[in-house]
């Protein structure tokens, strides 16, 4: 069973292998939506990008929906198992970062995440290894049909969205149950809260790439949904008699055997393995856990 840990625990040796699978990803394995355009790391940006609506979206939506945790589990599971495949290397598991920036939880070093982007350079990212200039980490898949080959950051731009800190963390693990429409911000669920308040707020800190469809340009989006995804199981332990999923009011399959949806029908699938929201609930099943 694959063990997911805190980026801050890996050694330096276990970073050198996660950055070097992705950069293989990105440019040794072939596409399988795209074949000859771009590479197996666009796959996942291109997935991530239809599910945010554009010209070729999901039906349903995953984002602001009870779909939002067991579509994102999958498809960073899918991730995981490509960098291993990628790199050969079957020790590889994807790690979590928990928002913290003191010491070893810094994730924008050098010779892991790469640093923020340069504001004279249209805010592309000029450090570590998915630097503009290290010419190992080119942007293939945009919002629209072309953008910056760099990949951008703008940490902290706006004041106005801080990182959210622990004690944000545990009032928002404190809400029950999994789903609730909010008609005010007292009354909302788990999963209404955390997407906006622990999920937005991040994407909005890191900016740039992050602030897209296409976010999942940016190698620190899995490691950002890494953690929701062990918050997801914290919240699921700490309420053990609470429904760890919920209705949308139109699944089309009942509840919880209603089917993730990866591809518009128009795209071929970028997998050949198919799930429920039932198959996303017990972490054993999917053959991981979080130390």
């Amino acid at each position: 069973m694959d063990i997911r840990r805190n980026h801050r625990d890996l050694t330096g040796e276990q970073k050198r292998a996660f950055v070097t699978a992705i950069l293989r990803l990105k440019n040794d394995v072939p596409s399988v939506l795209r074949p000859g355009l771009q590479n197996r790391y666009d796959d996942f940006v291109q997935v991530h990008r239809n599910s945010m609506g554009g010209p070729n979206p999901l039906v349903p939506n995953p984002h602001q929906s009870p779909l939002f945790y067991p579509w994102h589990r999958i498809l960073i599971r899918q991730f995981e198992l490509a960098l291993k495949t990628a790199a050969n290397d079957p020790s590889i598991t994807l790690p979590y970062w928990d928002w913290q920036l003191e010491g070893r939880s810094n994730p924008f070093t050098a010779d892991f995440m790469g640093g923020n982007g340069d504001n004279m350079q249209n805010q592309r990212v000029t450090t570590g290894p998915f630097s503009v200039f290290n010419g190992a980490f080119e942007l293939k898949v945009w919002d629209d049909n072309s953008g910056d080959q760099g990949l951008r950051r703008d940490l902290g731009a706006n004041p106005e969205q801080p990182l959210p800190g622990p004690l944000e963390v545990i009032s928002t693990l404190a809400r029950t149950p999994y789903w609730q429409v909010p008609v005010a911000e007292a009354s909302g669920g788990w999963e209404n809260v955390s997407e906006d308040r622990l999920h937005n707020r991040v994407h909005a800190w890191i900016g740039g790439d992050m602030t897209t469809a296409s976010s999942s340009n940016d190698p620190l989006f899995f490691l950002h949904h890494c953690h929701l995804d062990f918050l997801w199981e914290q919240w699921r332990q700490q309420h053990p008699i609470s429904e760890p999923f919920q209705p949308r009011a139109d699944a089309p399959n009942g509840v919880l055997d209603s089917s993730l949806v990866f591809n518009p029908p128009n795209e071929p699938a970028p997998w050949p393995e198919r799930w429920t929201v039932r198959q996303t609930l017990d972490l054993e099943q999917l053959d991981y856990r979080y130390e």
